[in-house]
């Protein structure tokens, strides 16, 4: 009797679980939908794990791109677009290494 019990009280507690949904997926907006951007609307963000700078067309770009990647991006200024030097490479390794010897995009 216990393991009726048990094996029903395990069946409920899973359909309660099936029954609240799939967990809440975020949508995240369009880059179309990003109104006057200029080339002054530039924001670069300060990139923690690669140590470089990226730069996107506007806030609305970044934050676009934080929620693609689901990251909160905090650490942006308009002032980081300046330090072109530090600018991330488009691929994903040596970002780094490419300041200090030079080798730069083929």
């Amino acid at each position: 009797m216990n393991i009726r019990l048990l094996s029903a009280l395990i069946l409920s507690v899973c359909f309660l679980q099936k029954s609240n949904g799939a967990p809440n997926v975020k949508v995240c907006d369009l880059e179309s939908s990003c109104k006057n951007v200029t080339e002054t609307s530039a924001i670069c963000l300060f990139e923690e794990e690669t140590h470089c700078i990226r730069k996107f067309a506007s806030l609305c770009h970044l934050l676009i791109a934080g929620c693609r990647e689901h990251k909160v991006l905090s650490d942006y200024s308009d002032v980081y677009c300046l330090l072109d030097t530090y600018l991330c490479e488009e691929t994903p390794t040596n970002e780094r290494w490419t300041i200090f010897y030079g080798h730069g995009k083929d």
